[in-house]
């Protein structure tokens, strides 16, 4: 295992404050967590829910640290489904040891059946049994992804399951989420939102968070439109037609207005890219409502090209 000094460990923190576009402070508290991390204080536990497993793939994106650092030596990480080498009784005597010991942090990928709780079992078991406990013992818990925010595809309008949110199933089991829940949206969740939220609670607590949508302000504060750098092609009203065009995306289903995340500033694959950047409108993955609905598709040509099934304020009063 690589050993970090204390210089590496506040210049990581540093880092990753700034490629969120935070003050310094923040980068202290994340490096104060990540400490913890490194010393293995804190241990987490990764579950699986109904997903693509994106998120997980996104975690395996990281770049600094990259993915072989990150789970060797900052997250401890007790057990993952994915990159976890046990398989069968001996994952879930891993799972069952790690809940009964508890003051490890839980982190659900996927949404949750909560119509149909066999639709989505570990090893044998309902997901919906294991997490009425792993919730209750878990320190804190961080719902990774849009499905496991907000209940993402597999909540689909018109789906058998009634897949739904992390916090649907705690409300529903009556299993308390104020101060101890926070929703890291995103298809998928950015690996950089993941390790700076985990670090910040190990430090601070709980970030502030929106009182709605229980995501954390330093990394979703803002939209999408507030940062995007077509913002004034919006304002002089130019808009694009088809794509390559310049102009604001607004006409090409555009949902920036929608998406509460720092996109703009941190983009992805280390900085080299983000969908607007790439000349695609933003689809608002961050957002509470994001591929719900069967009538309201992820891009448009626009009105000269074929009839739209929505309204434009569904795309957000800022565009009024």
């Amino acid at each position: 295992m690589r050993q970090y000094s204390r210089r590496s460990i506040l210049r990581l923190g540093a880092a990753l404050a700034a490629g969120f576009g935070l003050d310094r402070q923040y980068g202290r508290a994340i490096a104060a967590g990540l400490e913890k991390l490194v010393t293995q204080e804190a241990r987490v536990l990764w579950l699986q829910g109904m997903n693509c497993t994106g998120c997980s793939v996104s975690l395996l994106n990281s770049t600094d640290p990259g993915p072989l650092d990150l789970l060797t030596d900052v997250l401890s990480m007790a057990y993952h489904s994915t990159l976890s080498a046990a398989e069968g009784k001996v994952a879930s005597g891993v799972v069952d040891k790690v809940i009964g010991a508890g003051g490890y942090y839980l982190v659900l990928e996927g949404a949750i059946p909560l119509k149909m709780p066999k639709a989505c079992k570990v090893n044998g078991i309902p997901l919906t049994t294991i997490l009425q406990t792993a919730c209750r013992n878990a320190k804190a818990i961080i719902a990774a992804g849009t499905c496991a925010a907000f209940g993402g595809i597999p909540a689909a309008e018109g789906n058998p399951t009634g897949a739904g949110s992390l916090k649907e199933f705690m409300d529903k089991e009556g299993i308390p989420t104020k101060g101890r829940l926070i929703n890291c949206p995103g298809c998928p969740m950015h690996p950089e939102e993941l390790v700076g939220t985990l670090a910040y609670v190990l430090a601070k607590g709980l970030p502030e968070l929106d009182p709605e949508l229980l995501t954390p302000a330093l990394f979703y504060g803002h939209s999408v439109h507030d940062n995007c750098p077509r913002f004034h092609y919006w304002q002089k009203h130019e808009y694009a037609e088809k794509f390559g065009d310049p102009g604001c995306l607004f006409k090409l289903g555009c949902l920036g207005p929608l998406s509460h995340t720092n996109c703009p500033q941190r983009q992805w694959n280390g900085g080299v890219n983000w969908c607007i950047r790439a000349g695609s409108p933003c689809l608002g993955c961050t957002s509470k409502e994001f591929a719900k609905r069967r009538d309201f598709p992820f891009y448009r040509k626009g009105e000269q090209v074929h009839a739209v099934a929505y309204a434009e304020q569904d795309r957000g009063s800022k565009l009024q």
